[in-house]
């Protein structure tokens, strides 16, 4: 699925596009979760690795 047609279907459903079911909906939304999760986890990632990088610069200073 492109980006921007989750993005025009995501911007349909949230303003009652009439053509959007409550299966659209929740297919939607379940996308969304799960790009908002996996953003999460790589975050998590990410200062994960900072924070052992700082760890190590004041261990050496």
């Amino acid at each position: 699925m492109h980006v921007d047609d989750i993005k025009a279907r995501l911007h349909g459903a949230l303003h009652r596009h009439p053509k959007a079911s409550e299966a659209e909906v929740e297919a939607i939304a379940a996308v969304v979760l799960a790009i908002v999760g996996e953003v999460t986890v790589e975050l998590a990632v990410v200062i994960a690795e900072l924070a052992a990088r700082v760890d190590a610069l004041e261990a050496k200073a």
